[in-house]
């Protein structure tokens, strides 16, 4: 059987990163942070900060790319095969994302206790995005396959540039989240969101044009 390549799976990282992980979590300084995980492979831009208790961890941390002027808050939890944050992005208080691949713009702000699940499709966000407080996305459902032995939905979901997610809306797999639009606080978005489009509501209907 192939080993796992699945970074959630303790035993697949090698015992000197397992070490350095360890050390990252715990050690309150960001610049020793961007060390260790400059040694295991990761590529660190400038200015970063790490702040206590943020962890990433990876068994391929060579995939994992962090640009310039990035802020994770204290708390971030972050599990990925595949991590991309690209510069001025912000992510907040105890935010956490796992997947195997991970794609977030430039200038982004994911808030507090967001929650990005993406491993068995892709999650992509450009550039602008806003994501807010409490929000859940996750591009894989299992609820056929556990209930009615069906195939489990895994489609990538993907947030356009500038586009605002409002506090605790849920996003399902395989939706895109057009450009400048707005899904409302508590909205659970089950189909494509046109672009400067506002839409609430549990399903998410349209509310107006923007």
């Amino acid at each position: 059987m192939a080993k796992s390549s699945d970074p959630r799976d303790i035993k697949n990282i090698k015992l000197k990163n397992r070490i350095f992980i360890g050390l990252a979590m715990f050690c309150p300084f960001s610049g020793f942070k961007k060390i260790l995980y400059k040694m295991m492979g990761a590529k660190i831009g400038h200015n970063v900060f790490f702040g206590p208790q943020s962890i990433i961890i990876s068994n391929n941390y060579r995939q994992i790319k962090i640009c310039d002027n990035v802020f994770f808050s204290m708390g971030v939890a972050i599990t990925a095969e595949e991590l991309t944050v690209g510069d001025g992005t912000h992510i907040g208080y105890q935010a956490l994302m796992t997947g195997k691949k991970i794609s977030i713009g430039k200038n982004c702000n994911i808030n507090n206790r967001a929650f990005i699940e993406a491993y068995y499709a892709p999650v992509i966000i450009e550039d602008n995005v806003t994501i807010a407080g409490s929000v859940m996305i996750s591009s894989h459902d299992g609820s056929f396959m556990n209930v009615l032995g069906k195939e489990m939905i895994a489609k990538q979901i993907t947030l356009k540039k500038q586009c605002f997610i409002g506090n605790n809306a849920i996003i399902l797999p395989g939706i895109t989240v057009n450009e400048k639009a707005i899904v409302g606080a508590g909205a659970v978005v089950t189909k494509d969101v046109e672009e400067r489009t506002i839409v609430v509501g549990v399903p998410a209907k349209e509310l107006r044009k923007i």
